[in-house]
């Protein structure tokens, strides 16, 4: 088993790739320390104008959505009417017939239909 320390060569030739020079080391050094006077920035009057503008269409929208949504009433549902069915069967079959023509059948599925096969012989 290999424990030694040793940087491999690829990690060596990457580091020096990698590896800022001195002036530009400086550079970012002296940026960074640098003292600057910077106050906090007030928003721009039209970024506020702006915002605000848009906060009121977003409310006034909303505002009619939901008045339009609350406004129109749910049309009352039609009175239950009863229904007359006709029942007949015969063996294993039901069909249920409705007055306006309708008519469903109820039963047993059909059988499988077995299937057929030729056996044919050369002369």
């Amino acid at each position: 088993m290999d424990d030694e320390l040793e940087p491999l060569d690829v990690d060596a030739r990457l580091r020096a790739a990698l590896a800022a020079d001195d002036d530009a080391a400086r550079r970012v050094v002296a940026q960074a320390l640098a003292v600057r006077d910077e106050r906090p920035q007030r928003p721009r009057p039209m970024a506020a104008v702006a915002g605000a503008v848009a906060a009121l269409l977003l409310a006034a929208g909303g505002g009619v959505w939901l008045s339009r949504s609350r406004s129109a009433p749910m049309p009352p549902a039609p009175p239950a009417r009863a229904l007359s069915l006709a029942i007949s069967g015969q063996g294993p079959m039901v069909v249920v017939e409705r007055e306006d023509g309708r008519r469903w059948i109820v039963g047993a599925p059909p059988p499988p239909r077995g299937g057929g096969y030729v056996i044919v012989f050369p002369k």
